[in-house]
């Protein structure tokens, strides 16, 4: 079986120096396959720990000993694929959502493709933590937990693709937002923010107007998108760019010019800069395309 490995590079900066400087660490030599990764304080100490989401299992390493922690072990017959890790009720530790049965060939049938579970925490936070089986769509790829103001958060979960026509194209994704009840073990309520955008690899949260209340970027077949709710909370949603990407992440410049950045076209090699001209108009600039 292949084998992978788990590094970190722990930066200190020399006031003299004009770069950091990197060391790297070895945590964890067995890793199986490594969907994903999160930093949250799983413990309450005021670290930030590493969340990762194994193949067959969720685990979590103690900073700074980067000791392992295993809180799940399979919860589905194909391998997990992504993992949300927040603290969503103010008691400094993170609370754990997990999306299984990863089945790329197949975005119609939910029995057999996607799962999302949300994992109640044991009383000491120790060994396996229950699982509790939410509702999803086939084709389950990513998720956040985005803050929906007022100290709440919504469990958001994307789709690869959507469900495949008769012709064999892959169809719009349905994107959800999850609303945890205050047992976790009884229905989730979830309220459908999407079922537009085709091929869409990854999505990313941002305080964007600075209400407590999160939006995100999506990147897709058709470019990327933002998503927000209005004063009503429905959500609604703008057209930033028309190239077809696989990952979106935003920032600012010194003067304070939103911009975000992207790889296009879905694992690509360009590495594209969005810059804000006006209003939501974007001028793309590449930085690289080797």
């Amino acid at each position: 079986m292949q084998k992978f490995i788990l590094i970190v590079c722990v930066g200190t900066l020399m006031v003299s120096a004009a770069e950091p400087n990197f060391k790297t660490q070895e945590i964890d030599a067995e890793v199986g396959v490594g969907y994903g990764l999160q930093i949250a304080d799983m413990n309450g100490d005021g670290r930030s720990d590493i969340i990762l989401c194994d193949k067959d299992k969720i685990v979590w390493y103690q900073s700074p000993s980067w000791k392992k922690h295993q809180i799940s072990g399979k919860l589905t017959q194909r391998d997990h694929v992504c993992v949300a890790a927040r603290d969503i009720n103010g008691d400094g530790k993170a609370e754990i959502a997990v999306g299984g049965q990863w089945n790329i060939g197949e975005s119609n049938d939910g029995a057999k493709s996607g799962s999302i579970f949300y994992l109640n925490p044991t009383a000491d936070r120790s060994g396996n933590w229950a699982p509790i089986r939410l509702e999803h769509e086939p084709s389950t790829h990513r998720m956040h937990w985005i803050a929906a103001g007022k100290g709440k958060y919504d469990l958001v979960v994307k789709p690869l693709y959507g469900p495949k026509d008769a012709d064999g194209k892959k169809g719009a994704t349905k994107v959800y937002a999850y609303h945890m009840p205050k047992d976790p073990s009884q229905p989730w309520k979830r309220t459908l923010i999407s079922h537009m955008i085709e091929d869409s690899h990854n999505f990313h949260p941002i305080d964007w107007d600075r209400d407590g209340r999160e939006e995100f970027l999506q990147a897709g077949l058709k470019g990327v998108y933002w998503f927000g709710r209005d004063k009503s909370g429905k959500w609604k949603y703008m057209q930033f760019s028309q190239n077809y990407c696989g990952e979106v992440r935003d920032g600012k410049t010194k003067l304070g010019k939103r911009f975000f950045t992207t790889i296009e076209p879905k694992h690509g090699t360009t590495v594209a800069v969005y810059l804000q001209t006006r209003f939501q108009f974007w001028q793309r600039r590449v930085l690289d395309d080797t």
